[in-house]
């Protein structure tokens, strides 16, 4: 899961845009903002947009969404596409878009506008992907309301999304007191099958995550998402991220919320973090994963980026695994027919994915024992103790690997810090 922040420019178009979309039936159910619930805005919604109108094939990529939402993303989604394959048309043909065409498509991204604001007062957060927020914004800077719209040089051919949903929501927060204003939620996290949200909770005065399975995912993955949750449920262990409840309607799950990937924790304070704690930074991730290999769990998917920092005062910090949407049990035949390569470190002693094995965890974890006490994401570059402890990890002969995450657990328990007489030796 690649960890980002998403933000949203107000550009001075949107005043412009306002006097054309009709918005009385959004914001007549918005005027108490701490009460309009998701169902009320809806309704309002589907007052503007008939959701009936949906074609089936853009339909399909919002099966996710509850009803209306599913119908009025789907509408929104294929009007885009429509005035993005027009322009496509226009800019092979002088670069000049209709005035009739340009109205329109102005009122349609007032109408997307309108929707995440009423959304959020709801407290629920409405993203459009990243492209296609992009493409809506430079629109913006160049369409004109009347004599049609030159379309600037450097916009280029569009590229149309008919396979993927392009908008999301949040899973709601939870209810709140009447006097509490909904929480606002962040698009946080991105991966391959999920979108990961955080929220602040005045109530318990603690920020939360919520992630979400992708809309039009495979059935397959989806069973795998919820596997995730009824593993960490399952178990409870210091130096693994906690999960909370399930919302089955949205596919969604409250989580622990950390503050940074351990790549990012890394890089920030490669030049300035102490040996010793890269030495406890290890081992509460090598404890972690030995938990699960002694409950007979793989993880499958051990990265920079599903390993979580939790930071707390003086500098103190606590490892939280996270991502296990490839785990499997030994006792499963999930994967019995899979043979496609899938995870960030890949084993090159792996030869198909359905016969993965402890020894390519142990490959995994290799990589990242080099990579908390260098810096260094390539392998060899790690001396000494610790680069005995790399070698061995990552062996092209499996013979002469760990046999267990608990060896390596010994082998790093008995690393001594090198004498400080050099940067080098200080980290």
């Amino acid at each position: 899961m690649v960890i980002r922040t998403v933000s949203r420019t107000i550009g001075s178009a949107d005043a412009c845009f306002s006097e054309r979309c009709n918005t009385k039936a959004l914001f007549t159910l918005c005027q108490d903002e701490h009460m309009v619930t998701l169902d009320d805005v809806a309704r309002g919604l589907a007052a503007d947009i008939d959701p009936d109108d949906a074609e089936p094939e853009y339909l399909a990529l919002y099966s996710a969404e509850a009803p209306p939402l599913d119908g009025i993303f789907a509408v929104l989604h294929e009007r885009l596409n429509g005035h993005f394959r027009f322009m496509n048309t226009k800019m092979t043909m002088g670069r000049h878009f209709n005035a009739g065409d340009s109205r329109d498509l102005m009122d349609l991204i007032q109408q997307i506008s309108d929707m995440r604001k009423s959304l959020k007062r709801a407290g629920v957060t409405f993203e459009v992907r990243e492209d296609y927020r992009k493409l809506i914004e430079e629109c913006k800077s160049f369409l004109v309301y009347s004599g049609g719209s030159p379309i600037p040089d450097s916009v280029e051919r569009i590229e149309i999304e008919r396979y993927e949903a392009v908008m999301f929501t949040s899973a709601p927060a939870p209810q709140r007191r009447r006097s509490d204003a909904p929480p606002i939620l962040t698009l946080v996290g991105e991966g391959s099958f999920a979108l990961v949200h955080k929220y602040d909770d005045a109530l318990y005065n603690e920020t939360f995550a919520v992630k979400r399975a992708k809309a039009n995912i495979s059935e397959r993955d989806l069973a795998r998402f919820r596997a995730e949750f009824d593993l960490l449920r399952a178990i409870r262990f210091p130096y693994i991220v906690e999960a909370y409840d399930y919302d089955s309607n949205r596919n969604s799950f409250t989580m622990e919320y950390c503050d940074e990937t351990l790549g990012e924790y890394i890089r920030k304070g490669n030049s300035t973090i102490s040996w010793s704690t890269r030495k406890r930074v290890t081992l509460q991730f090598l404890y972690a994963l030995n938990y699960l290999h002694v409950r007979g769990t793989l993880h499958r998917d051990i990265s920079r980026n599903n390993i979580l920092i939790k930071k707390y005062d003086m500098g103190a910090v606590l490892v939280k695994l996270s991502d296990f949407g490839l785990h499997k049990h030994r006792d499963s035949d999930f994967t019995r027919t899979e043979t496609e390569m899938k995870g960030s470190i890949i084993d090159p002693l792996l030869e198909s994915f359905k016969d993965f094995k402890p020894t390519n965890d142990i490959y995994a974890a290799g990589v990242i024992v080099s990579f908390i006490f260098t810096g260094k994401t390539r392998l060899g570059v790690a001396d000494g103790a610790v680069g005995d402890i790399v070698n061995s990890a990552t062996s092209l002969v499996e013979a002469e690997r760990f046999p267990s995450i608990a060896d390596m657990i010994s082998a790093v328990e008995a690393l001594q810090a090198p004498a400080a007489t050099s940067p080098e030796a200080r980290v």
